[in-house]
């Protein structure tokens, strides 16, 4: 969970892991498709900066943002994460 938004079961498969100096602990970064659907939910200020960021330097596309936005399970306002995920991709795309 990563505020109201529930990711695919496969978002472990898809995060990239993170060089650090620890015999015993793995760290993982999530994909930045999975930091974009995850900041669509609440879409302030930051997130907003924070998407054209992800978008412009890994180059998303808009098909991949869109289907995996609709694998997000929003357990918030279903209809507010739908409406905030038009307008995004309409933004930044």
């Amino acid at each position: 969970m990563i505020f109201s938004q529930q990711l695919p079961d496969d978002y472990l498969e898809k995060c990239i892991p993170v060089k650090v100096k620890f015999a015993h602990i793995r760290l993982l970064a999530l994909h930045p498709i999975d930091i974009v659907v995850t900041k669509i939910g609440r879409l302030n200020e930051r997130d907003v900066e924070d998407i054209k960021s992800c978008v412009n330097k890994f180059r998303l596309a808009k098909k991949d943002v869109e289907k995996r936005a609709l694998q997000v399970v929003d357990v918030g306002r279903e209809e507010n994460y739908r409406i905030n995920l038009k307008y995004a991709l309409k933004e930044f795309f």
